[in-house]
């Protein structure tokens, strides 16, 4: 138990320890002017507020609830066993909370990742790619698209199983993290398919990060994997000022299914100049 004297005491007393509960008057809490209750709900979010009061009306505590307290007890008649109660309610409310904001969570990103790879999936690449482009239009800047296909993997599967299809979606996965920027955006895209957004980048700069990625999965098939099926990709860039995410998709889908390569992994990149829509490499 710890004890404050006034607001600016009771605020550094929650700051420098780690507390279940906190009681409160109720005209404190209630008083959005001295900014206590504003304060404990953004830096103390765990912490379970008790509102003491004069009266025992709920109608009258809702505005005060709302502003973030879970409990309140009436100082009239105040029992010892009666406030543990209460306090032990609130806590074990706060944590419940605590769990399922924490589950929420959990699912939200296990909604979004390709569990195979540890990459993105296909909805959270389109959710991302439509915000990237949508951005990009207000501020004018461009968006680049790296497409990547895995050579083979139909005829891996039908000759060694689905496991070896597995291991080379894995490894090219990995070579793909290996080789990318903090800000870049990796997506398993479908069952061989990658995708690489890449927020204000032209044309060159996907050129050269698609380029590493390839002369790295090469790297690793002559080391790393020498013992492994070979792993062989082939590359679409696309890149676009002001199009939406349909158009760039549409577009490295298009350059991927025309530089099709069985080897080198290295793709020989082609200028095409577009009079519409998203530059090609």
């Amino acid at each position: 138990m710890q004890a404050a004297r006034d607001i600016a005491d009771a605020a550094d007393t929650l700051t420098a320890g780690a507390y279940d509960a906190a009681i409160v008057d109720a005209t404190v809490w209630a008083d959005e002017r001295n900014g206590f209750a504003r304060a404990v709900r953004d830096d103390h979010p765990d912490v379970a507020i008790i509102l003491l009061t004069s009266g025992d009306n709920p109608r009258e505590m809702l505005p005060s609830l709302k502003l973030g307290a879970h409990d309140f007890v009436c100082r009239a008649g105040l029992e010892r066993e009666q406030l543990a109660a209460r306090i032990l309610a609130a806590v074990e409310e706060t944590r419940a909370v605590k769990r399922r904001d924490t589950m929420v969570r959990w699912l939200e990103r296990e909604a979004r990742i390709d569990h195979l790879t540890g990459l993105f999936n296909r909805r959270a690449f389109d959710e991302q790619l439509r915000e990237v482009c949508a951005a990009s239009r207000t501020a004018n800047l461009p968006v680049t698209l790296i497409v990547i296909d895995i050579e083979g993997t139909r005829v891996v599967n039908d000759a060694h199983g689905h496991e070896a299809g597995d291991s080379m979606i894995r490894r090219a996965a990995a070579g793909i993290t290996r080789t990318l920027r903090a800000a870049d955006f990796a997506a398993r895209i479908g069952g061989d398919d990658f995708g690489i957004i890449i927020e204000n980048a032209d044309l060159e700069i996907g050129r050269r990060i698609a380029r590493r990625i390839a002369h790295e999965v090469e790297r690793l098939n002559a080391t790393e994997w020498d013992a492994e099926i070979p792993v062989t990709l082939s590359f679409g860039v696309v890149s676009g000022l002001g199009c939406d995410a349909a158009e760039l998709v549409d577009a490295g889908d298009a350059q991927l299914a025309s530089c099709q390569h069985v080897r080198p992994v290295v793709t020989e990149f082609r200028w095409r100049e577009e009079s519409h829509g998203p530059s090609v490499a």
